[in-house]
C-alpha cells in the first residue's frame, strides 16, 4: 500500500463525496502518512488546489494533517486564484488584439476546460500558460504579421504554433487534423471580449486531445488524469463512436485507450466511458495495454518507474518510427510549424 498515492487518487476530483471523505480518513487512520510528500507531489502534478480543498472538507481530528502541510495547500490555492485572475485579464487583452488583426482563437486543454464549465472554478488546477491555435479569417495564407503575432502570444503567456499545436501532435508524431477540430468547434465568447471569435472543440475532440496530452506526460500525471476524468463526467452523453472515428483517422486509438484506462485505474470513470474506451482497440491490444496500465499504476503519481514503454505501446508502428526520428534528430518528423512557414515567407529581421 502507498498511502500518499491512494490519498491523492481519492482527493483529486471535483465531486468529492462522503464516501471519498471516509476513504481518506480511513487511510489516515490505518497508515502513517508523509504529508510533506503528499503536498509536494500534489504541487508538482498541478493538482494542489483541488487536493487541498477536498482535504479541508475532511475531519481534521481523523486526518491529523500537520499545520505546515495545511498552510502549504492553502498557499497553493490562494496563489492560484490570484494567478488565474491575472492570467485571464492578460489573455482577454491578447484575444482583443488578435481579433483586431483578424484571427479566431481555438481554446485547448485547461483553457477549454475553464471556458466550457468542465472546471467548476478556473483555479482547481495549476496551468501556467494558455494553449490555443489560431485561424486567420481572411484566407488560408498566413498574413504578413504572423511572426509578430506569435511573439505577442508568447509574451502574453499563450503557447501556440499559430495554426497548429505541438502538444497535440506530440511534435509531429500524431497527425492531428486541426482543420477537423475547427469544423466541429463551437463558440465560447469571453465575457471580457464577447464580440471576439473564441471557440472550443466539441466534447469528443476535447477528450481525445486531452488523451494526447496525457500521452505527452507519459499518462500518469495527475492533472492530465484529472482533466480526462472530469471531462468524461461532464459529458455523460458523449458520442463514443464519433470519438473512435476521429481517433482512427489520427491513428490515436492506442493513445486514447491507454489514457482512458490510466484515468479509470487511478481516479475512476463511468461505466459508459469504460465501455467506450474498450471499443477503441482490438481485444488483444486492449489486454496488453490494460495490463501495462495496471502494472505501472503503482508508480503513479511519484512515477518512480520509467513509463516510456507504455507511451510507445500506445503508438502505431509509424508513430514509433516518427518518435524515434524526433528523439534522434531533434526535429519534427513532418509538416513545419506556422512560425517556420512565416519565417520562410518573410525576410529576416
Amino acid at each position: 500500500m502507498n498511502p500518499a498515492r491512494d490519498l491523492l487518487f481519492a482527493l483529486t476530483r471535483q465531486h468529492f463525496t462522503r464516501a471519498h471523505q471516509e476513504h481518506v480518513e480511513d487511510i489516515c487512520r490505518r497508515a502513517r502518512v508523509d504529508w510533506e510528500s503528499v503536498a509536494g507531489i500534489a504541487a508538482r502534478e498541478g493538482v494542489a488546489p483541488v487536493v487541498g480543498l477536498n482535504l479541508a472538507a475532511c475531519d481534521p481530528a481523523r486526518t491529523s494533517v500537520p499545520a505546515v502541510a495545511t498552510d502549504r495547500f492553502q498557499h497553493a490555492l490562494l496563489e492560484n486564484v490570484a494567478f488565474k485572475a491575472q492570467r485571464r485579464r492578460e489573455f482577454a487583452e491578447c484575444v482583443a488584439r488578435l481579433d483586431a488583426r483578424g484571427y479566431d482563437v481555438l481554446l485547448l486543454k485547461s483553457a477549454a476546460l475553464e471556458a466550457t464549465g468542465v472546471y467548476r472554478h478556473p483555479w482547481v488546477t495549476c496551468a501556467r500558460d494558455v494553449d490555443v491555435v489560431l485561424r486567420w479569417r481572411q484566407g488560408t495564407q498566413l498574413p504578413p504579421d504572423a511572426r509578430a503575432v506569435e511573439r505577442d502570444l508568447y509574451e502574453s503567456g499563450v503557447e501556440c504554433d499559430l495554426t497548429q499545436h505541438h502538444d497535440l501532435s506530440l511534435n509531429g508524431i500524431v497527425k492531428v487534423s486541426f482543420d477537423d477540430l475547427w469544423r466541429a468547434a463551437h463558440d465560447v465568447p469571453l465575457q471580457e471580449v464577447p464580440a471576439a471569435g473564441v471557440y472550443a472543440t466539441c466534447p469528443e475532440d476535447l477528450l481525445l486531445t486531452l488523451c494526447l496530452n496525457a500521452c505527452r506526460k507519459r499518462y500518469f500525471r495527475l492533472k492530465a488524469l484529472f482533466d480526462i476524468a472530469e471531462t468524461s463526467a461532464h459529458y455523460p452523453d458523449l458520442d463514443w463512436d464519433r470519438l473512435a472515428g476521429r481517433a482512427r483517422a489520427w491513428e490515436a486509438e492506442g493513445v486514447a485507450f491507454a489514457a482512458l484506462r490510466a484515468a479509470d485505474e487511478t481516479l475512476g470513470l463511468s461505466s459508459e466511458a469504460r465501455a467506450g474506451a474498450s471499443a477503441l482497440v482490438r481485444r488483444q491490444r486492449g489486454l496488453v495495454l490494460g495490463s501495462m496500465v495496471r502494472l505501472l499504476r503503482w508508480s503513479a503519481p511519484d512515477r518512480r518507474f520509467p513509463l516510456i514503454a507504455l507511451q510507445y505501446a500506445g503508438f502505431s508502428a509509424g508513430q514509433r518510427w516518427r518518435s524515434a526520428e524526433f528523439s534522434a534528430l531533434g526535429r519534427r518528423p513532418y509538416r513545419p510549424t506556422a512560425a517556420q512557414r512565416a519565417e520562410a515567407m518573410l525576410p529576416g529581421e
